[in-house]
């Protein structure tokens, strides 16, 4: 898998992550298998590749899509929260990965929630709320927060807030595989083309 197509899928997860926030916020239905994607990758600790890490199914056809449509100008009205939430998982993992104790903290954090389910067969409720505690006390405490906008009946659900935080850790997670494939904001400006171009590839092939 080249480089191009790397990042490609690690920006599409990012897109992933956005879209279903948004739409957890809204009350509004999300795919399942696209919000399993997004909470396995932030276990898949020792992958050989960044298709390992997302999986060899149509989890990411949800976020390909997003790309696509956002990147490609398909979408006559795009959704500025969406935008919004892309951009800040990038913002934060810059920020976070200059945090060396950080970094370590989150590694062990995943580490032990891993051992955790398969000690005690947990669900993936279970984990989500374990995540979601794990993003409290690490991510939480880099400034500004990401903002989660929507209806505050729904955002008052712990089960909602879990599967927020879930997907606002996947989505970082994605950033930081982004960077280490050599994306950065500028060529997120300049190869939106090449972008679009990668995601129609790999969308063919669920067709």
């Amino acid at each position: 898998m080249s480089q191009l197509q790397d990042q490609t899928l690690a920006l599409a997860s990012m897109f992933q992550s956005a879209t279903l926030i948004n739409k957890l916020a809204n009350g509004e239905s999300i795919n399942q298998a696209a919000y399993d994607c997004s909470l396995d990758s932030l276990f898949t600790l020792q992958a050989q590749s960044t298709e390992d890490i997302f999986g060899y199914s149509d989890g990411l056809i949800t976020g390909l899509n997003t790309l696509k449509s956002y990147l490609g100008g398909d979408n006559g009205t795009p959704d500025r929260q969406i935008a919004y939430y892309v951009l800040s998982m990038i913002k934060l993992e810059a920020k976070m990965i200059k945090k060396q104790k950080l970094v370590n903290d989150i590694q062990t954090g995943f580490e032990t929630i891993q051992q955790h389910a398969i000690d005690f067969d947990l669900s993936q409720s279970a984990k989500a709320h374990k995540v979601d505690g794990l993003y409290q006390n690490t991510i939480s405490n880099i400034k500004p927060r990401i903002i989660v906008q929507g209806d505050q009946t729904h955002l008052s659900n712990s089960d909602t807030t879990s599967k927020v935080r879930t997907l606002l850790f996947a989505g970082i997670r994605a950033a930081v595989l982004w960077r280490q494939k050599g994306g950065s904001r500028l060529k997120l400006l300049l190869s939106r083309k090449k972008y679009v171009e990668q995601a129609e590839l790999v969308l063919q092939k669920f067709k």
